[in-house]
């Protein structure tokens, strides 16, 4: 598993490949974005008053809507766009693909963990890109459009459920 974790990070086409035709990787995905799912909701939890409250508010948004949200319309859109695929190899390549944000356990180091943490982000999502060319088997263009319009729903999915539960929070002082 740490060896396909290391080659998720180094954006490596062939596993991308590998893990869309595996379905005995589906359980070390379910890992991947689990683990960064509960790293990246620390700092929710450290910065809010609302502790445990934000950060398991945190976790489920980053399991429901950054994965199994993109995952469900990344296969819509992409196969709209000729692409062949299923909801369960959309799901393992972009649970792969969510491992350089394991980079953010390092967000703590004051002045540069915020960078490193951007750096994970931003090879994840490169990395997704990757994943849904090969989990599609298309080209990277249609990929960029798949992931752009994966992750526009991924955030107003995010907005409103955010506002909708920002109107059920609890107050910070009785």
């Amino acid at each position: 598993m740490l060896d396909r974790i290391i080659r998720a990070i180094r954006l490596d086409p062939s596993l991308y490949r590998q893990v869309a035709d595996d379905e005995s990787l589906t359980g070390e995905a379910v890992i991947i974005v689990v683990v960064v799912a509960l790293i990246g909701g620390l700092g929710v939890a450290f910065s809010s008053q609302q502790g445990l409250i934000a950060y398991i508010l945190q976790v489920l948004n980053n399991l429901l809507l950054g994965w199994l949200l993109w995952a469900v319309v990344a296969y819509f859109v992409g196969n709209a766009l000729g692409g062949r695929s299923s909801v369960g190899e959309m799901a393992r390549t972009l649970g792969y693909a969510n491992a350089p944000r394991l980079l953010s356990v390092f967000g703590f180091i004051p002045c540069i963990g915020w960078i490193i943490s951007l750096i994970g982000w931003l090879l994840s999502l490169a990395a997704a890109i990757i994943g849904i060319r090969e989990s599609m088997e298309f080209d990277t263009t249609k990929a960029l459009i798949t992931a752009g319009i994966g992750f526009l729903i991924y955030l107003i999915a995010s907005l409103v459920i955010g506002l909708t539960l920002g109107a059920f929070a609890i107050p910070a002082r009785f």
